[in-house]
């Protein structure tokens, strides 16, 4: 019981000043309930999109105002045709077709690979796209992923 109450101690102490203060605790939950009750279906859509753009903020709560499409912010993704270390790669499964390596930020680099045996996440949690389908889900860094066997022609890239 002593541990308990030695573990919880800090919790308590933190509650009792926050009451004090006249502040409230926000969890998670709360954090999810209705994050953007102003935005239009539109807004919405741009937010959870891959599309560059631009939220405005309001500074007391945190709230998103409003959410515009700004093209002057692109995807920081790269790819070239080698892979380095740390970076996601997608494999190519024959010559004279080169590894396709990319490094960044987060973002999507589409593009037509053809024959490739499988992709690798490198630093990053990524997705990788073929021809016909997708990653079920983005993968955790350092993750290598094969396509049993088969070659397939990679379109996309997305570093998370």
């Amino acid at each position: 019981m002593r541990t308990l109450t030695r573990r919880l101690a800090p919790a308590t102490a933190v509650l009792a000043m926050s009451a004090a203060l006249g502040m409230t605790m926000v969890g998670p939950a709360a954090a999810g309930t209705n994050p953007t009750p102003g935005l239009s279906s539109q807004e919405r859509q741009l937010l959870n999109s891959d599309a560059p753009k631009a939220v405005e903020l309001d500074p007391a709560t945190g709230q998103i105002l409003s959410v515009e499409k700004d093209d002057a912010i692109g995807p920081t993704i790269g790819n070239h045709n080698i892979c380095n270390s740390g970076e996601g790669c997608y494999y190519s499964g024959q010559v004279p077709y080169a590894h396709q390596g990319f490094y960044g930020s987060a973002g999507t680099f589409t593009g037509n690979w053809p024959s490739r045996s499988g992709w690798y996440t490198g630093n990053y949690t990524a997705r990788a796209c073929w021809a016909g389908a997708c990653s079920e889900v983005a993968l955790p860094p350092n993750t290598k992923a094969t396509f049993n066997g088969s070659l397939v022609t990679g379109t996309s890239f997305r570093i998370y």
